[in-house]
């Protein structure tokens, strides 16, 4: 092979065209290329991350549902312990309550008072004082239906003696065929309402 010719226009022209060629190429690949496949690069990482949150929410999607429910059987059992313990006593229809289940009962109401109310720490209780004439069955069906009461009550004080008039009562029993009135029976009915907090 000859000796490289510096000199000849054709030489220098073909080692121009050689450097531009490989300059450009060079631009391209560092100022095109390189930017080219890091940003592909990283949009590929953002798509990935992307498609990995997409996934968690569609498998919470379900989850949502379940706490939307989960809230709205909150709210019913709010509503409903709001009518077992509300702020205030409802007292007329407490009364209407316990005069319903006296009357069903068969028991004879010899008194029924309020009897004002206490402050607890978290609660209040509201008693009620009472005393009835009754049969023991119909005493038992008497506190059967209050404990059925859809808020919680509690009977304490309770005092049962022999029933001053029962030997007519036991006679009339006899002749007519109900149930005799055999005892006296006095007792105090509690019930709660809550407590509003200081705010």
């Amino acid at each position: 092979m000859g000796n490289f010719d510096f000199k000849d226009k054709k030489n220098i022209y073909a080692i121009v065209i050689t450097v531009l060629i490989l300059a450009m190429g060079y631009y391209v690949w560092d100022y095109m290329w390189n930017p080219f496949v890091e940003q592909r690069t990283s949009l590929e990482n953002e798509l990935r991350s992307a498609q990995s949150e997409l996934d968690k929410i569609n498998a919470k999607k379900h989850r949502i549902a379940e706490l939307e429910l989960q809230l709205v059987q909150a709210e019913k059992d709010f509503e409903k312990l709001k009518e077992m313990f509300p702020e205030e006593e409802k007292v007329p229809l407490r009364l209407q309550d316990l005069y319903a289940v006296l009357r069903a009962s068969g028991v004879q109401i010899q008194k029924f008072n309020p009897e004002g109310s206490s402050e607890k720490e978290h609660y209040v209780e509201n008693r009620y004082s009472i005393a009835v004439n009754s049969g023991y069955h119909m005493l038992g069906y008497l506190f059967a239906e209050i404990a059925n009461f859809n808020y919680p009550t509690a009977i304490t004080n309770l005092r049962l003696n022999r029933y001053s008039g029962i030997a007519a009562e036991l006679q009339k029993a006899e002749t007519h065929g109900w149930t005799p009135i055999t005892v006296s029976v006095s007792f105090n009915l509690t019930t709660y309402t809550s407590k509003k907090v200081a705010k």
